[in-house]
Parts: C-alpha cells; sequence; structure tokens
C-alpha cells in the first residue's frame, strides 16, 4: 500500500505515522516542510528506514497515486486533497478502525479540562483489577504509538482509553467519513457542543449521541439539556457525580469511578483499585523524597516549551535539571533557554535535539554535565550535583527528569524512559541506605 503523510508536526506525529506504516512494509511518502535542514536528523532516521520524502510542489501527484492520507494534528488538509485523496485518515481514526481494536473496550473520554486526569485515574484502576489497557493521551501524543504495540501480539490489551480535544473529536469524525465504530463509554468531563436534532452531525457532541455509543456519562447539566432536546434515549445517558460515588468532588477520579460502575464493576473492587492511583505517570510524578532532595518524574515532557512550564512551580526551589534526547519535531532549543538558565545545575541526555542544545549552552556560558546514554548515568549526575550544591545545609533541592524532547534514539519511548528513571531512584536510594 502507498501511504502519504502529510509532514512531521511540531508534535512529532507524522513521524510515528511514518514509522508505524514502514513496519507494516507499506510504501511511505513524507511532505517535507520548508524547514528541511532543521529536520534534517529525523530526516535521515525516516529516510535509512525506506521513507521518501517529497516536496510540496508534489504532494497532488503523490495524493493521486497514494491508497491512503494520514492527516497530522496541527497540519491542515487542502482542499484539493481531500477532493482527489482515495481515503484520508488521522492517528485516532486508524486505531479504532484497526481490527484488532474490535476485541477491545474502547472508552473515549472528551471535553475542555480534566480529560488527562479522568482518562489516567481510570487507566491506572483497570489495570489494577487486571483488564490490561492502553492510554492514548490526546496533547502532543499520538495514537500510532499504541497501533505500533497493538501490532505486536504480545502486547494486545484488553481495553484502549482515549483522550479527546473537540478539534481532535471534529477531525477524527471527518477522517471515519462521520461513521464511528462502537464505542463502549463516552465520558465528558465538562461541556461540549450537542447537537439540537438527529440530522446535525457537524457538532461535536454528535459523536456521543449516535447508535454507536453504548453508555454515555456526562455531566447532570448537560444531561437536563440533551435529555431536553429529544435526540438520544434516555436509558443510554448516565449522569456524575452520583450519589453513591465515594470519589465526589476529587478532580478525575469522579468520573473515573462512574466508568468503572458502567463496566461492570463492583463499589468496593473499584475503591481498592482507586487507592493505587498517585497522580498522572510520567507527568510531574513525585517518585520519592529522601534528605530533603525531591526526585520527579516528567518524562512526558516531549517539546522544549513544556520544561519551562514544569519547572514553573519550582520557583525557589533549587532544581537539577535532566534534560536532553530526540528531536521529532524540529523544536526550536531557544524556547529552552530560560529553563537551562534558572536550573542549580544541568544533566544532558544524548539525542539529536541535546547535539543541537549544546552549541546554546557554550555559547551562553552555562554549564552542564554529560550528555550520557545512560539514565543511571545522569541520575548519579545529577544527584551529585544536588548534594554538592546542598553542603551541609537543610534547604530542599529537586531533581527533575524533564527532557523537552522525544525518547526514541536511546529508549523505546517516553513511557520507557520514565520507568528507567524511577527505577534508578529505587537503586540509588537503596545503595544509600
Amino acid at each position: 500500500m502507498k501511504v502519504l503523510i502529510l509532514g512531521l508536526a511540531s508534535s512529532g506525529g507524522g513521524a510515528e505515522a511514518a514509522e508505524y506504516y514502514l513496519k507494516l512494509g507499506n510504501c511511505v511518502e513524507i511532505v517535507s516542510s520548508s524547514e528541511k535542514k532543521e529536520q534534517k536528523v529525523m530526516q535521515q532516521m525516516l529516510e535509512e528506514k525506506g521513507a521518501r520524502f517529497i516536496t510540496k510542489d508534489e504532494m497532488m501527484t503523490a495524493v493521486e497515486r497514494a491508497d491512503l492520507v494520514v492527516k497530522i494534528p496541527g497540519v491542515p488538509v487542502p482542499y484539493l486533497v481531500k477532493r482527489k485523496a482515495r481515503m484520508i485518515t488521522n492517528d485516532i481514526a486508524a486505531l479504532l478502525e484497526n481490527p484488532k481494536t474490535e476485541r477491545m473496550v474502547r472508552i473515549v473520554v472528551a471535553g475542555s479540562k480534566g480529560k488527562t486526569s479522568t482518562a489516567s485515574a481510570l487507566a491506572n484502576a483497570l489495570n489494577a483489577l487486571g483488564m490490561r489497557t492502553a492510554f492514548s493521551e490526546g496533547l502532543g501524543y499520538s495514537a500510532f504509538h499504541i497501533l505500533s504495540e497493538i501490532e505486536n501480539d504480545e502486547k494486545l490489551y484488553d481495553a484502549v482509553i482515549i483522550e479527546m480535544s473537540l478539534w481532535q473529536i471534529k477531525d477524527t469524525t471527518t477522517s471515519l467519513g462521520y461513521n464511528w465504530p462502537r464505542i463502549d463509554i463516552a465520558a465528558i468531563t465538562d461541556t461540549i457542543p450537542i447537537p439540537t436534532s438527529p440530522s446535525d452531525i457537524t457538532t461535536e457532541g454528535a459523536l456521543f449521541i449516535g447508535p454507536w455509543v453504548r453508555h454515555l456519562i456526562i455531566p447532570r447539566a448537560l444531561r437536563d439539556k440533551m435529555l431536553f432536546s429529544g435526540i438520544i434515549p434516555r436509558a443510554k445517558v448516565k449522569s456524575f457525580p452520583s450519589l453513591q460515588n465515594p470519589f465526589r468532588y476529587k478532580a478525575g477520579m469522579e468520573l473515573a469511578w462512574e466508568c468503572m460502575k458502567a463496566l461492570g464493576y463492583k463499589r468496593k473492587s473499584i475503591a481498592g483499585a482507586m487507592k493505587s492511583y498517585h497522580g498522572i505517570p510520567n507527568r510531574l510524578e513525585l517518585v520519592a523524597v529522601r534528605d530533603g532532595i525531591s526526585f520527579i518524574n516528567d518524562s512526558a515532557s516531549v517539546l522544549p516549551l513544556s520544561v519551562s512550564f514544569s519547572m514553573r512551580g519550582m520557583r525557589g526551589t533549587a532544581v537539577h535539571l535532566i534534560v536532553g534526547g530526540t528531536d521529532k519535531s524540529s523544536s526550536d532549543v531557544s524556547s529552552l533557554e530560560d529553563a537551562v538558565e534558572e536550573a542549580a545545575s544541568l544533566t544532558l541526555l544524548s539525542g539529536s535535539l541535546t547535539d543541537k542544545l549544546i552549541p546554546m549552552l557554550r555559547r551562553e556560558g552555562i554549564k552542564f554535565n554529560g550528555p550520557f546514554t545512560r539514565m543511571e548515568d545522569a541520575l548519579m549526575s545529577a544527584y551529585n550535583a544536588a548534594l554538592y550544591h546542598r553542603g551541609g545545609r537543610e534547604n530542599p533541592e529537586i531533581i527533575l527528569l524533564s527532557p523537552g524532547a522525544y525518547a526514541d534514539e536511546y529508549f523505546s519511548n517516553e513511557f520507557e524512559r520514565g520507568a528507567l528513571f524511577k527505577k534508578a531512584v529505587t537503586a540509588l536510594l537503596s545503595e544509600k541506605r
């Protein structure tokens, strides 16, 4: 099959799509951007795997010979491409249409806020109860990553949870031709535009009133509005929080509890599973505190801008920053400048983004340790820097893994990178007892 990917995109979603289709043995062409020189490393990696890059001038010819055109988040599809393409998909549509997800429980979590905490708490609870659950985050992530795992029979899941923003719903609806596959649970965190009649399929909320949705869980105010419109059966809709919900008003956990109930789990089982949830993995996750040093895992930070955001709440405390990795998105490393200047010490992980960062650090006279290819070495470097900086004082220190880059060159993905950081912290602290 001939696959055309419309660019790499700022989130790196195009690269993940390319790798997925290449592994399946397809012929892959990628429309290159005007920033080809800055994307040279990623393009070279993909070309070595068999991808072919073309210019925008060649795009329409490529569309005509492609069996499938892949839309990347944040990259608009030109009108002529829509008109001439045989088939257009995006990452979420490809995930839902994959035959291997047919046997899985499919859950969509949508809304304007609280999606990630709800989906994360739900995935954690289901896994705790033995239901192998994949979690596809919406912002900055590509569902092609999960698709690659699903293609490996050893990693089949029992359920998949998809976090979706409003624009992703609209984008996926178009890719699916307004014909969604089965959704077992659709959970809305707060509010969403809903249609006023069954014939209105353009509103984002049209996803949630279709016959493909088995259970719809929505806020009470939105439920009243939906039922009043008369466009959805009353038996399909459940509002939250219910009176018996022990996690009422706990962000994320209250809606996750309602989803577990809809799946048929008993209250006691749900409560036990929820106790194991300690926040979103790899997102400012506190791993340990020892002798006044806090170890924080923010491996989900895959873009330079997210590093400054992660450090914002730590001002006034010495932060020993571990940063660096793979550049999938032609990132502007200058957006890391404030973060690395604020850090009490800087440790680098090896990778193509790090290669771009080092000249800036040298130009600005910012000291750094590394780069390191092994997480254990990077952690030890940051730990020694924290001990030296603290001296004999009682001041709190933070060791923060917030790479601001992808992990593909030296780790399988950012999840493995975070897991190895936690493993290294555990080993380090065990040695220091």
